[in-house]
């Protein structure tokens, strides 16, 4: 069968919907569950998230997968990914040959669909990343004419009722969190028209929480634009309904729910401040005499990475991407992680399973717990925030991918003539997936020291969007960093003509 493309990417399958006819999604269903034969699974646990294309690629994959025999449980109902997680580590206990399709395309507009897959014993895989090479493999089968799916007898499908009241229940239980102990506490919560707006708020009101809902109400049709929350300005209205009605707090969450961003009435924090109260709570009882391992991403500040250590964790630089950094989780024995994009990751235990995932509710109650155990941790994430100038990620597109290389490339430049270093690779020879650049950073034997005037960034080409470049600066004041990103701004638009997009 031969294909000019396929949606396989990095991370997962994602597409446009107009890309691909239903021959096209068929044809990965099949490449998929001939994946799934091969690594030895008899379970599929499929879900969705509410995008509007989300229906008939679900309808499609299940129709092919009883054919070939599968044994399914499927959730119709829109959930957030880190529940569609959660809903796999349920049925591999009993089922331990379970493969998880999480129907999603995340944090991407609406035109956008997808699929986040995870193999036994619920790990993520992506490309080159799990079992046979993960998505590696799938894509292979896609595009393998002599590849034929055929049909199984004995194939089963059982709908499964909305699992948000064992999520939450466990959630509690994890976070040692009991109903209303964190009342008193005061939060907007922006869910961006996504999945795991009812499931956050029944949780946060029965924690006590005082909880003022915004963009609430599941849409795929996400009417006020990409459900991304770390994009610029995007948490604004939050920040207005804060100061309008004196909250503690904003959290915001992108489409599917394994994408926060936390802030106070003043904007939003970096991410990297946001694990000093996660890593308090986790590591409150620890007795552990060496560091804890907690990984971060290029993006994560070096400042925030001094506090780290301060609480006896290890940081450990790895590259972007939600599979590869979880499956480098479970092998580097670290106990949590953070990226800068807004995903947590954790240790979570069920039954004899320990899975190193999201869930975007532990994270919101171990930083609520936090602060609820001392108001001030929010005065002392803010005044670190106002200590360091962060750009967040600034997105531009352009014609084509020759294109973006090319304005990449001179983005990178700037950075050489600034007697930068830049490196493409983590101390243990993993690719970052991109250029991450240091000025005025120094890190020995775990140590790290900071000049007057440094400055860190990452750029990179996106993964999932075509022709996108992506970029990220952190410095010592708002003038280095601003001046960096007005820099940068000016040459793609002007000698790139590229468009800056959410």
């Amino acid at each position: 069968m031969a294909q000019i493309k396929d949606p396989i990417k990095v991370y997962d399958a994602r597409w446009e919907v107009s890309e691909f006819n239903d021959q096209q999604v068929a044809r990965l269903f099949e490449a998929t569950l001939g994946y799934a034969r091969l690594i030895g699974v008899d379970t599929l646990v499929v879900t969705r998230d509410t995008r509007l294309g989300c229906a008939r690629v679900m309808e499609i994959g299940i129709k092919l997968a009883v054919e070939a025999g599968f044994r399914l449980f499927v959730c119709f109902d829109p959930i957030s990914t880190p529940l569609s997680y959660f809903v796999a580590m349920q049925t591999t206990i009993n089922f331990p040959h379970t493969m998880g399709l999480t129907v999603t395309a995340s944090h991407n507009p609406k035109q956008y669909v997808g699929i986040k897959y995870t193999v036994p014993t619920v790990e993520a895989i992506g490309y080159d990343c799990g079992p046979l090479g993960g998505l590696k493999k799938v894509k292979e089968l896609y595009h393998q004419a002599d590849f034929n799916l055929g049909k199984v007898a004995g194939g089963s499908l059982t709908i499964l009722q909305n699992p948000i009241d064992d999520y939450i229940n466990y959630t509690f239980d994890l976070a040692a969190l009991e109903s209303n102990e964190l009342k008193g506490l005061s939060v907007v919560l922006d869910t961006f028209n996504g999945s795991a707006g009812p499931e956050l708020y029944r949780a946060l009101v029965r924690a006590g929480v005082s909880v003022t809902p915004h963009r609430l109400a599941p849409n795929g049709e996400f009417p006020t634009g990409s459900p991304n929350p770390t994009s610029q300005n995007k948490m604004n209205t939050a920040l207005d309904l804060a100061i309008k009605n004196n909250t503690d707090l904003i959290i915001g969450i992108d489409g599917d729910g394994d994408r926060i961003v936390f802030g106070d009435q003043q904007g939003v924090f970096s991410a990297g401040f946001v694990m000093i109260p996660i890593l308090k709570s986790i590591l409150a009882d620890s007795v552990n005499i060496n560091p804890s391992k907690v990984l971060y991403d290029p993006k994560v500040n070096p400042m925030a990475l001094l506090k780290w250590a301060d609480l006896n964790a290890e940081p450990v630089l790895f590259r972007n991407g939600h599979s590869q950094i979880k499956a480098f989780m479970k092998e580097a024995g670290a106990i949590a992680g953070a990226e800068e994009s807004g995903h947590f990751y954790h240790q979570l235990p069920l039954g004899d399973l320990v899975v190193s995932g999201e869930n975007s509710l532990y994270t919101i109650l171990l930083f609520l717990k936090a602060v609820q155990g001392n108001k001030g941790i929010i005065s002392e994430i803010r005044s670190l925030q106002d200590l360091i100038f962060t750009s967040g990620e600034f997105n531009f597109e352009f014609a084509d991918d020759k294109v973006r290389d090319q304005a990449m490339n001179a983005v990178i430049q700037i950075f050489k003539n600034d007697q930068a270093r830049l490196t493409t690779h983590s101390e243990n020879g993993d690719d970052l997936e991109g250029t991450v650049v240091y000025k005025g950073i120094e890190q020995q034997s775990g140590k790290i020291t900071l000049s007057d005037d440094w400055y860190a960034a990452y750029v990179r080409t996106a993964t999932n969007e075509k022709g996108v470049v992506r970029s990220y600066i952190s410095s010592c004041n708002t003038r280095i960093g601003k001046a960096l990103q007005e820099k940068i701004v000016l040459l793609l638009t002007g000698q790139f003509n590229g468009k800056q997009i959410e």
